[in-house]
């Protein structure tokens, strides 16, 4: 199974860019979205090329949703919202065969971290859900630069959304507590200059000066059926690149 990860900033957007030819190409057998911002009514009315399509959306509208499109049918899926939450389609889920895939998007901080406290209620929620999952692979936008390799410029970053000692902690501790591993980091240790965001502004994705904020993680119990995972940062249409994994 090849299950691509991308934050469109925007569905409708995207499909009027390169989003058929990019499925074409890459060819997944299951697409997680986040940014999809569009209710589910609405982009059950898209001409999607695949056979199964779930959508989470916000009560706000245009505002943040995600989406598990997939040709393999799953046990089940639906919409995650954590208690005491607002719907912000945040969590979309699937089960297939011995794990639960999540397509999640994490809230951003926001500028002047204005948002900070809300995200670490919030990512204490999401690392209790995923316990709740048993075996998961999670992916999506998931708002934190880990390490000071995961962007370009650490060292002027560290009050900065995605990146504060705070996010990066919670992060960790996801990891810990529901045993899950950062797959591609751990394959590849010392691969620097590997991002999966960048700024519109001031030419950073031609420069490279970007942010690893997208990610595969997957329990350590199903490490083993893990083939292959990378960045498919050829990819344009949004200011994220797709990320993806094949598990057997």
């Amino acid at each position: 199974m090849k299950i691509y990860s991308w934050n469109v900033n925007g569905l409708r957007a995207i499909i009027g860019k390169n989003f058929l030819e990019f499925v074409s190409e890459c060819k997944p057998d299951v697409l997680c979205l986040q940014e999809t911002r569009i209710d589910s009514p609405a982009a059950e009315g898209l001409d999607l090329p695949f056979k199964y399509r779930f959508f989470s959306h916000a009560d706000k509208k245009g505002y943040s949703g995600t989406a598990i499109l997939s040709n393999i049918e799953p046990e089940r899926a639906g919409e995650a919202v954590l208690d005491g939450h607002p719907k912000e389609g945040r969590i979309t889920y699937a089960d297939f065969g011995g794990f639960r895939l999540v397509s999640a998007y994490v809230p951003n901080s926001q500028d002047g971290l204005k948002r900070l406290k809300y995200r670490q209620e919030w990512d204490a929620d999401f690392i209790e859900y995923l316990r709740g999952c048993g075996n998961a692979v999670v992916c999506g936008d998931l708002n934190v630069a880990h390490n000071d390799i995961h962007l370009a410029r650490p060292e002027s970053n560290h009050m900065s959304a995605g990146f504060t000692d705070e996010e990066r902690a919670d992060f960790s501790e996801l990891l810990r507590k529901a045993k899950l591993s950062d797959v591609w980091r751990e394959r590849n240790p010392d691969a620097a200059n590997a991002y999966t965001w960048w700024s519109y502004r001031g030419g950073a994705r031609s420069r490279n000066v970007g942010w690893r904020i997208d990610y595969f993680l997957v329990s350590r119990a199903l490490l083993g059926r893990v083939e292959d995972c990378g960045i498919a940062n050829n990819i344009m249409g949004s200011d994220h690149c797709p990320v993806y994994l094949s598990i057997d």
